[in-house]
């Protein structure tokens, strides 16, 4: 990864956390859902074994207030105490066969002695017969006496046609109401109540139920029907007869079944002694909230891919001026001055890359005018050494002269005098080719040292801009832990979320209190419940809307700790590598700043050759008026003529070389000019 792109190094990091952040969003509602499916499970099992509830006291009430309604019939009141009368016996038989023709679904409904001996019923036929004897009359007696009033035995198989009717006892009183004279009884089918509670199941519902005595521990309803008034095997249903005994009215069992690990809810009818009991397996329930999780985590995945790219595009525009800002510095280490015209738009900026992007223009201005600097020194040190190759060239030829006219020295003095008087003209020539060297070389070290200020103005003007890159660095650092601090604020949010939920619990252990107290108001507490159960409603929505705020706050902690991940990175990446850049064109223009120093000491040794040079030629004139000046009556010898060729021609070797010299300098600066484009 050291050779990727930033742009591509971002948007890893960014997809990379967008990854985990959904990961732990995914993980998260999973576990939130299932826990809120269970809950509803729950609660629509609870519905529907309180509806069922309902609907059996409802039925069993409507069936005893029919029973009551006939055993309060003058007709059967007046037969039980006169059973002799057959007047009375016809009015009782009439009635009761009118009246069980109203009912509906009821195997049979009859008037007895309180000895259980049969005087009227709804089929004829079975008048005359006793019902019960020794114990069980004694305990169908002491049942309704205790009562004073019905007893209802519950849901039995009847022995006359098998199927299960619920067995009902009303004692029938005398007009003072405390004496018994006899009783009725009857026998409603419970097949209408089993069709009643089946309609509560909708096509999609997967649930089982069972309606169970236990008391006898048999079942009263089953979906499979073998099973009706069998005894109970099954082990949940045995554990849950087991936790009634021990006082647990309703609840929830949780056990292996067939169909893998399943969920039971029970209540228990106390008044009757039987428990409705629901039961689903955990694949059923959580077969929606499965579903709807893939859907989640697809739509996750596609959350992802698009967040990804959109970073990939926001940062790959926001990259784009440091692509050019790069481009520019590797023209630029690659000695290439012509302006980035992509640069442009952000000089002048008071961003980041607006002040570098400045910087840069202010950098390409001064490097172009030490390198228009350095050309014209180059080309003004070229065009001095090519006029001294010319001197030099003419003081070669003129030494070959006066070597050749040493010979005849003696015989053509005049000759000799004007040669002597020619070579007089070509070393004043020299002399003002030479003045003209070192005019040339004052101006290249004039020139110089305007570099100088130049290089020490870019200097100082990097080292400001770094100066400045590290303090807005700082400031922005700054800023970010302020803001990230301001945000750390949510705290109190998730604190005033923990004392909502403690205000939401005192309110339930409030609605429940209430509850408690209005059941033991009865009737007049009805009212009172119903608020009481709203204010626990309203509590645990309190509760579950409270635990929301704190999951938010959570998350909302966690993106701040991703959002100062992302700032901290972005903090070293200017650290890192802006700072760097900086740090090296600080270098880069100390390195100009030596090189120019060095060619302003070329430019002093320079200097230093064209003085003695000038002063050589100061020499051979002084040595050439000496000579002309000889009277024309004194002798000149041959070897003072030869002598001073000799020293001519040393001088003459000696400007070669400095010429040689000027050559190099000239080419070693042009040389360092041709390196900018």
């Amino acid at each position: 990864m050291k050779n990727w792109k930033l742009s591509r190094k971002l948007t890893l990091g960014i997809t990379l956390i967008v990854i985990i952040c959904m990961s732990l969003l995914y993980v998260t509602a999973n576990k939130t859902l299932k826990g809120m499916i269970q809950k509803s499970e729950k609660s629509h099992m609870e519905s529907v074994l309180d509806a069922q509830i309902s609907l059996i006291e409802e039925f069993i009430m409507r069936q005893e207030e029919l029973l009551i309604a006939y055993s309060k019939t003058p007709a059967v009141r007046e037969f039980l105490k006169d059973v002799n009368n057959e007047e009375k016996k016809k009015n009782a038989q009439s009635y009761t066969e009118y009246y069980y023709a109203g009912l509906d679904n009821w195997e049979g409904l009859y008037i007895g002695e309180w000895n259980t001996h049969v005087i009227a019923h709804s089929n004829p036929g079975v008048v005359g017969i006793t019902l019960r004897e020794g114990a069980s009359l004694k305990d169908l007696q002491d049942a309704m006496t205790s009562r004073n009033g019905l007893y209802d035995a519950g849901i039995i198989v009847s022995p006359a046609s098998g199927k299960l009717i619920l067995s009902m006892y009303c004692p029938v009183f005398d007009t003072n109401g405390t004496t018994i004279v006899g009783y009725v009884g009857g026998g409603p089918n419970v097949e209408s109540l089993k069709e009643i509670l089946y309609k509560l199941r909708n096509e999609e519902d997967t649930a089982g139920y069972y309606m169970i005595n236990v008391q006898t521990g048999k079942y009263i309803f089953a979906d499979d029907e073998a099973l009706i008034a069998t005894e109970i095997q099954d082990e949940m249903l045995l554990n849950i007869i087991e936790q009634i005994k021990n006082g647990n009215n309703s609840g929830e069992v949780r056990y292996k079944g067939e169909q893998g690990n399943q969920i039971a809810s029970f209540q228990y009818i106390d008044k009757h002694g039987w428990a409705v009991v629901s039961f689903d397996s955990e694949r059923n329930i959580y077969e929606n909230a499965n579903r709807n999780m893939f859907v989640l985590g697809r739509i996750c995945i596609v959350f992802v891919l698009v967040i990804s790219i959109l970073a990939f595009v926001m940062i790959f525009i926001s990259m784009r001026p440091l692509h050019y800002i790069e481009e520019a510095i590797m023209e630029l280490s690659n000695l290439k001055l012509q302006r980035n015209e992509k640069l442009t738009p952000w000089i002048g900026t008071k961003s980041e890359v607006g002040k570098i992007a400045t910087a840069m223009d202010s950098l390409y201005g001064t490097m172009g005018d030490i390198v228009k600097t350095l050309s014209a020194c180059s080309y003004s040190l070229n065009d001095t050494a090519t006029a001294m190759q010319d001197s030099s060239d003419v003081l070669i030829s003129c030494i070959s002269d006066n070597s050749k006219a040493t010979t005849t020295f003696a015989e053509r003095a005049e000759q000799i005098d004007s040669t002597v008087g020619k070579v007089e003209q070509e070393i004043v020539e020299i002399g003002n080719v030479v003045s003209d060297v070192e005019e040339r070389i004052k101006q290249g070290n004039l020139h110089s040292s305007y570099l100088l200020d130049k290089v020490e103005q870019m200097q100082k003007l990097a080292n400001d801009t770094l100066e400045n890159t590290n303090r807005q660095i700082t400031e922005n650092q700054k800023a970010i832990e302020e803001a990230i601090g301001e945000l750390q604020s949510l705290m109190r949010i998730d604190e005033m979320a923990s004392q909502i939920l403690d205000i939401t619990s005192q309110t339930n252990l409030l609605s429940l209190n209430a509850s408690i107290e209005a059941a033991r108001a009865g009737e007049a507490g009805k009212g009172f419940a119903v608020v009481a159960g709203e204010i626990g409603n309203l509590a645990t929505s309190s509760s579950e809307t409270a635990t929301q705020i704190q999951g938010i706050c959570n998350e909302t902690k966690n993106n701040i700790s991703n959002v100062q991940a992302c700032f901290d990175q972005i903090i070293l990446f200017l650290q890192r590598d802006v700072q760097n850049q900086f740090t090296g064109f600080a270098k880069a223009t100390k390195d100009y700043y030596d090189s120019i120093k060095e060619m302003q000491m070329i430019i002093s040794d320079i200097a230093e050759a064209s003085e003695v040079f000038a002063g050589t030629v100061q020499n051979i004139q002084k040595q050439i008026r000496e000579v002309s000046g000889v009277p024309d009556d004194q002798s000149i010898r041959s070897q003072d003529i030869f002598e001073k060729a000799r020293q001519t021609e040393e001088t003459a070797q000696a400007m070669t070389v400095i010429i040689s010299k000027n050559k190099e300098n000239a080419n070693a600066i042009s040389g360092i000019v041709e390196r900018f484009s």
